[in-house]
């Protein structure tokens, strides 16, 4: 349900704070004050298009904030929309200079993924576009619903992709034999090739290293040995040196406790010359010039490097892939291959997945029959006597479908084999058109208003709302859309917009939107009313102007009557 909105710099809606309960609200006003002004800044929130037109004269932006809290049963449902909290905050920004901004609870979001997630929580009728029911493929799944085929429809889908599944194996295996043939030609040809010439991991960067080496044996030995003749084996070398000065610090010492502080440096000046000296000494006997050597290092990099070359890899990348060829050979050779066993595989999971899909088409057609004979019940009730709906469950042919019925290939997938629309004629004589054809206005929320009761709580969605649903209606039929929605409102949270008293008067809470005058501006404001001021209100909407005691007193009967 909708728990708050949010208005700041909308139109002339300088700022509004909005507080809705379960049940059924109900919003009033003069015409002309911004009631559908709430009803754009919701769509907004929702996800439809946000035109800079809507930003207050003289502001940078205009901001709309929709708290909806959900109930856990749902969030499964909302899981794809990336949503793990029952409280979803939305925020959309509307901005003079650059693109609209979206946030969902807290994190940035595209304006596609909130359409998405919008369709989810509010199901909104009147002149907008944001309307569930008018959207063809969402006919499935509100038959569905009332079909209650969640069992039937995982056993399906869960059907429809392991049979894929199957199907994507064997095109794989089934590719063109000579292509397949030559790809396996190739892979054991690169593999027998890399194999013979065993490239080893790090190798390519050690023999570069090795060459370095090799290459300048010479000036290599001249140097250590010149290094370590100055540190240790000529008369006067460092370590001589350093063995002195250590003893005169050593006699200083008895003196000066300064003296004594630089004996540890010296000792480790001392230790660290002695160690070079080593590495010297080692250095000058390991590195010897070795022709024979140098030839093979630089054979062998120039064999590595033409693979590397060869096979447009780095080193690590041409390591990678022989790996990889290794693995393709042996799926090629998979002993377990056998395109017999797969083909049986196929056929039998095709039997089941067209037997589920019939099961699953046949429950539907039946539930069809019943949802559609309910509107009908429900239409005349709200006043379109000879209204006729019908709910099309249909199958479609396809030269490739997945399911098998009666000697035909029918096209299926994850919901299963049926394509349904909502079918409906409202005046007699003419022709049953889709829903999405029939005219707008009231009419069309007098039909939705009977597929939403008829569906008795079981579309999933948990704010329904209708704007202007009284157009064109009066008298008793206003009565009996009010008393509809009312109980409808024990399944949804309902939010209505109206001029109607005898809808206004059987609202769970009753809001009056008014426009004032600040600053010599004028700005819209939202109340909540208490109960004399909604006896005030609706007795404004009885007499369509200042009330009188007899409009008044008119105003109580109405909230005292019973639904």
């Amino acid at each position: 349900m909708l728990k708050t909105l949010h208005i700041e710099n909308f139109a002339i809606v300088d700022e509004a704070d909005v507080s809705f309960d379960r049940g059924l609200n109900v919003i009033t006003g003069e015409t002309g004050v911004g009631k559908s002004l709430l009803v754009d800044a919701l769509s907004i929130a929702l996800g439809e298009r946000a035109f800079k037109d809507f930003i207050r004269d003289g502001f940078p932006n205009a901001v709309v904030n929709a708290v909806f809290e959900v109930d856990i049963s749902d969030l499964a449902k909302l899981k794809e929309a990336g949503i793990e909290s029952t409280i979803i905050t939305i925020k959309r920004e509307i901005r003079l200079q650059g693109s609209s901004k979206v946030w969902i609870n807290g994190q940035t979001r595209t304006v596609q993924e909130l359409k998405a997630l919008g369709d989810l929580l509010v199901d909104l009728h009147g002149q907008h576009e944001h309307q569930y029911l008018l959207n063809e493929e969402h006919h499935i799944d509100f038959l569905d619903q009332f079909a209650e085929t969640s069992a039937l429809k995982q056993d399906v889908a869960a059907k429809h992709r392991t049979l894929v599944s199957l199907i994507h194996d064997l095109k794989e295996r089934e590719r063109d034999e000579s292509s397949r043939n030559e790809q396996f030609q190739l892979y054991t040809f690169q593999l027998q090739e890399l194999n013979e010439i065993n490239p080893l991991p790090n190798e390519l960067d050690d023999l570069e290293k090795e060459r370095r080496v090799l290459e300048n044996a010479l000036t290599i030995s001249s140097q250590a040995l010149a290094l370590l003749h100055e540190a240790n084996d000529v008369d006067g070398s460092a370590i001589q040196r350093l063995n002195k000065i250590i003893g005169q610090l050593e006699d200083l010492s008895s003196y000066s406790e300064t003296a004594a502080a630089f004996l540890p440096e010296a000792m480790g000046a001392r230790v660290s010359l002695q160690s070079i000296s080593d590495f010297a000494s080692d250095y000058e006997k390991q590195v010897r010039s070795d022709p024979q050597r140098l030839s093979h290092v630089e054979s062998r990099l120039k064999t590595l490097n033409r693979l590397c070359q060869k096979y447009n890899h780095s080193y690590p990348e041409l390591l990678t892939y022989w790996v990889e060829i290794q693995s393709r050979i042996a799926k090629q050779d998979d002993p377990d291959w056998s395109r017999e066993e797969l083909v049986r595989s196929i056929e039998s999971t095709t039997r089941d997945f067209s037997q589920s899909c019939e099961q699953l088409s046949k429950n539907r057609m039946e539930e069809a029959g019943i949802l559609s004979k309910a509107v009908i019940n429900k239409l005349s009730y709200l006043g379109i006597p000879q209204a006729r709906f019908k709910i099309e469950v249909e199958q479609e042919e396809q030269e490739n479908g997945l399911v098998k019925l009666a000697g035909k290939q029918i096209r299926a997938d994850e919901t299963g084999m049926d394509k349904v629309t909502f079918w409906m004629q409202a005046n007699p004589g003419e022709p049953l058109r889709p829903l999405v054809r029939i005219a707008s206005g009231g009419e069309i929320s007098r039909i939705m208003l009977a597929i939403k009761s008829s569906m008795s709580g079981k579309d999933g969605i948990g704010t329904v709302i209708f704007d202007e649903i009284d157009i064109g209606i009066s008298g008793r039929i206003a009565r009996v859309v009010g008393t509809e929605l009312k109980a409808l409102g024990r399944h949804h949270q309902l939010i209505s917009i109206t001029h109607l008293p005898q809808i206004a008067s059987l609202a769970d809470s009753h809001f009056r939107v008014e426009k004032h005058y600040v600053n010599d501006r004028t700005v819209t404001r939202v109340k909540r009313l208490n109960e004399e001021e909604r006896i005030m209100e609706i007795a404004t909407l009885i007499s369509d102007g200042a009330p009188g005691n007899a409009t008044r007193e008119a105003a109580k009967e109405l909230l005292k009557q019973e639904d």
